[in-house]
């Protein structure tokens, strides 16, 4: 049903603005004016410009149903890069076509006002739609099968993101308020609840039980899931690929090519030199307030271990007392952490603390994008216990990273690597344009993900 919405939507505002560009073009927003102008040459184009944005927007996927972290920056680039793309089709058809070139400074007027338009008409659709699948319409009801840690945080999970269209509907087995009944009881729990989806979340359960289960499920036609942690699979896709007719599993490698390295570097060092331009006043203000408000030194270097884990110097803004860990050694800091400094307190909320790191970026050590990086201290104890923990060490480290942006700076170690994984198996250049922004919003806005 959104689809259709989408579609006439989209109609209904491409075609708005056209007339609103027409209407500008001629001066034509009083009566007169607006009856003298040529508008029947116009209005024949019309239809091939609404089949010109509908095919576009299919082309970017923009009728899919959407799924999810940042769908709504998602909508927005998409409505971004299908206006260009359709103004640009549009553009060179009036080159082909010479009986359409009187349209073309209405196409280029048309560009930010569909831009407007469009935008907001798909993000009103979005959260309506949202909203739409936490109240339970067009979602699959889902049951858990576990009672553990695990079972609770895939449920959490599903609760927070009701852009996947899941609902949950309660845990089977032991131990929870919200359970269902026990694994005996499937066959009638799935009917008494109409349950769609079954999740298994429960380590305990041997192959034998799983194929049981997948077995029920595919003659109920109930869609069947395991959910392994971070110490069976972690992020790593596998892949099946046969020999003469024998399945064979083998694990994805990461899509990070040379060329990859390449683009992500170009534009960390454009992205660097501009926020070094853009932040050069506002950091040589941060460096007198520290400079005069306590002693020690105004920004200090760190040895963190980066990219193939050779040791690098990380730049700061101080936001704690001197010599804070001259008693202690090397510790984490916390929210309420009582060796910050007042403005100390104030950077860290904005990030502002950060901004030495773009010289880190331009000198190559760092990139815009990453897994942050850890001190040498710490990285030699995660190694020991982690499994694949190096593997974070493939690229460069990060001013902002995938694992920050889902659950904060204080995430657990052993919760960051899955992150940082699907992070560098995924690598796109869109999803660090996405994590970029998010990360400025997250700064701006005085949201300090923890």
């Amino acid at each position: 049903m959104f689809i259709i919405i989408r579609i006439i939507l989209d109609v209904i505002f491409v075609i708005s603005s056209f007339i609103i560009s027409y209407l500008i073009r001629f001066d034509s927003l009083t009566w007169s004016n607006f009856l003298s102008a040529p508008i029947h040459q116009y209005s024949n184009y019309l239809l091939a410009i609404t089949i010109v944005y509908v095919l576009s927007f299919n082309f970017f996927s923009m009728y899919k149903t959407k799924k999810g972290f940042l769908l709504y920056l998602d909508e927005l680039i998409g409505v971004f890069l299908t206006v260009l793309f359709a103004s640009s089709i549009l553009i060179v058809l009036t080159f082909i076509n010479g009986e359409y070139q009187l349209a073309r400074p209405i196409i280029f007027l048309s560009v930010p006002v569909a831009l407007i338009l469009l935008a907001l008409s798909r993000e009103l659709v979005l959260r309506i739609e949202i909203v739409a699948r936490s109240k339970g319409f067009g979602g699959k009801r889902a049951a858990i099968i576990g009672s553990g840690e695990l079972a609770q945080t895939v449920a959490d999970k599903i609760r927070q993101h009701p852009s996947y269209g899941i609902n949950f509907a309660g845990f089977i087995g032991d131990g929870n308020k919200e359970v269902l009944g026990n694994i005996d009881e499937l066959e009638s729990i799935v009917a008494r609840y109409n349950i769609q989806t079954i999740y298994v979340a429960d380590k305990a359960y041997t192959r034998e039980r799983l194929a049981e289960l997948a077995d029920f499920c595919d003659q109920k036609n109930i869609v069947f899931g395991t959910i392994p942690d971070v110490f069976q699979i972690l992020t790593t896709s596998p892949s099946v690929e046969d020999i003469d007719g024998l399945p064979i599993v083998t694990l994805r490698q990461t899509k990070y090519t040379m060329l990859s390295r390449v683009i992500k570097r170009v534009f960390d060092v454009v992205l660097s030199l501009f926020g070094i331009i853009i932040f050069f006043i506002p950091m040589i203000l941060i460096y007198f307030l520290i400079k005069f408000t306590s002693q020690g030194v105004v920004i200090y270097a760190q040895a963190r271990v980066g990219r193939n884990g050779k040791p690098f110097k990380l730049y700061k803004f101080r936001t704690m007392i001197s010599g804070a860990e001259h008693k202690t050694g090397p510790v984490l800091a916390t929210d309420d952490d009582t060796r910050k400094t007042p403005i100390g307190k104030i950077l860290r909320a904005t990030n502002l603390d950060e901004l030495p790191q773009l010289f880190n970026i331009l000198k190559g050590d760092m990139s815009f994008v990453g897994p942050r990086p850890e001190r040498p201290f710490f990285v030699e104890q995660f190694r020991l216990f982690i499994p694949k923990y190096m593997e974070r060490h493939k690229i460069r480290p990060g001013l902002a990273g995938w694992a920050q942006f889902h659950g904060g700076y204080n995430m657990p170690a052993e919760e960051k690597i899955k992150y940082d994984l699907y992070y560098i198996e995924n690598w796109s250049f869109l999803l660090d344009i996405k994590i970029i922004l998010s990360y400025l919003w997250i700064a701006f806005t005085l949201q300090r993900r923890n």
